[in-house]
């Protein structure tokens, strides 16, 4: 081989060698976990079913700081009222119909149980999106019709609302995300395994996003297709449960021992918590002095917290909004076959000495809470809402 030749070989490799390390550093966990520099100003919550009642209970609860809400497939705030019964028979399955709390809402504002509010409004929460298929027979139309009404009273302007669309046959969709990923079908079949369902090009997290932070349609065109699943990094979650642990918080017992002695497993005590949760950082987010976005993402019942990282959607948006995307997680449960609405279940569940999370949800009607005070859940002392307010602060912590 001529000199020349050895040369333009050795460029090649040098440009390889500099091309892999780019790889290498801009396409693997980088070891940060949470300390990412987030703009704490641009903070917004979304999630699905129980995710949706928990993200609608933090932006409530921390309307100071969180600017927009998205609720997909959920109910309304404040609609179970510490009750099991109330949350299955009324807020999920509409009998009776469920009611908008607002005045409740503001009533624990006046109280300093969550963020004050100036002249009756939040000072930070402006925008809400709000989707649900008139088909879902997990969560029926009644309660998205009361979750559009409290959000609208509450944050003083009217959530932008979709109901589905027979064009993607989203308008009969199952209950669940709907994303383009999705790996389960469309209409309810009773073979579920992600709930995450794919109605043609029908995509919620993209929908939800733009109402967010455009309030306009989203530009297909800007959507990143291609995420590799070793982009989506998990952090340390346990370790912000045992921050919350160590101020002695009172968690309600989830099985009996014996048959009769109310017990709390170590799932209860983490408060049914994971211990990882999950982070997607898109590339223009890397950087030391990156200030970028924050959204929460937070999964449904049922659901497995990186599936949900992985195929629910948002992670396409990350880039174009420079937005860094946590998904907290909980802990699965054995999750139990069948619809919630199948059945009524009974006033009695309401007494039992033990409060169990079988299908693996968030606390939105107050599981965590002691039998006759079921109200801390929807407060800034919940304790899962207090380790989501840690992963927050991690988050946008300036990075020094």
């Amino acid at each position: 081989m001529s000199k020349q030749g050895v040369r333009v070989c050795a460029a090649l490799l040098g440009c390889c060698a500099t091309m892999l390390a780019t790889l290498g550093t801009a396409w693997g966990d980088d070891g940060r976990g949470l300390r990412r520099g987030g703009d704490p100003g641009e903070v917004t919550i979304s999630g699905v079913s129980a995710g949706a009642a928990m993200a609608i209970q933090y932006a409530v609860a921390h309307s100071s700081s969180i600017r927009g809400v998205g609720s997909i497939a959920g109910p309304a705030w404040g609609c179970a009222d510490g009750s099991v019964s109330q949350a299955i028979n009324s807020c999920m399955c509409g009998s009776p119909v469920p009611a908008a709390r607002v005045d409740a809402a503001r009533a624990l504002a006046a109280s300093g149980a969550i963020d004050p509010l100036s002249s009756g409004k939040p000072a930070a929460l402006r925008r809400a999106f709000v989707f649900h298929s008139p088909n879902d027979k997990t969560v029926v139309t009644s309660a998205s019709a009361a979750n559009v009404a409290f959000l609208g009273a509450f944050i003083g302007q009217p959530p932008s609302v979709d109901l589905g669309n027979p064009a993607d046959g989203s308008d009969h969709a199952g209950h669940g995300i709907l994303a383009p990923e999705g790996s389960d079908a469309c209409r309810l079949d009773r073979q579920e395994k992600s709930y995450v369902r794919r109605c043609g090009a029908k995509d919620n997290a993209g929908d939800l996003l733009h109402a967010l932070y455009l309030g306009s349609a989203p530009d297909p065109t800007r959507r990143v297709n291609a995420i590799p699943a070793t982009e989506i990094w998990s952090f340390d979650q346990a370790s912000l449960v045992e921050r919350v642990k160590a101020t002695r918080v009172r968690v309600s017992p989830d099985e009996l021992r014996f048959g009769f002695i109310p017990w709390s497993t170590q799932r209860r005590k983490n408060f049914d918590m994971a211990a990882k949760g999950y982070l997607y950082v898109p590339p223009s987010c890397r950087g030391q002095n990156a200030l970028c976005k924050v959204h929460v993402a937070l999964h449904g019942c049922k659901q497995d917290a990186k599936t949900f990282a992985r195929e629910s959607g948002y992670n396409h948006w990350a880039e174009h909004y420079r937005m860094i995307v946590v998904y907290p997680a909980i802990e699965p449960g054995t999750n139990l076959a069948g619809e919630a609405c199948s059945a009524r279940l009974p006033e009695l569940a309401d007494y039992s000495a033990v409060e169990p999370n079988v299908n693996g949800c968030w606390d939105w009607w107050g599981y965590l809470d002691s039998v006759g005070s079921r109200t801390r859940y929807l407060t800034k002392q919940g304790p899962q809402m207090r380790v989501i307010e840690h992963i927050v602060r991690e988050l946008t912590s300036p990075i020094h």
